[in-house]
């Protein structure tokens, strides 16, 4: 819990603004998918994400999956360029 507390105001400094806007675009993410997409702003590999949320493959992909549809994204807009810009 320390850590995740650690990362989150770490994250918080870098890009103080990205929780509200990514939760503006979206209220109903998961703390889950929220972290997620904190994850993937900062640009690390799907490897590093699963290993660091301990989560399956399969659940890293149903997770993008559902990001893409909370989000409104359309099949060739991209998730990490979405969250980037954000």
């Amino acid at each position: 819990m320390k850590k995740t507390k650690n990362f989150e105001l770490a994250f918080a400094k870098i890009y103080p603004n990205f929780t509200r806007k990514l939760l503006a675009n979206c209220d109903d993410l998961t703390s889950i998918e929220i972290k997620l997409c904190m994850l993937l702003k900062m640009n690390y590999s799907s490897d590093f994400i699963r290993s660091e949320l301990k989560i399956s493959p399969s659940t890293f992909l149903n997770s993008r999956s559902s990001i893409r549809k909370k989000l409104g994204l359309k099949r060739n807009q991209k998730l990490i360029n979405t969250i980037i810009k954000i």
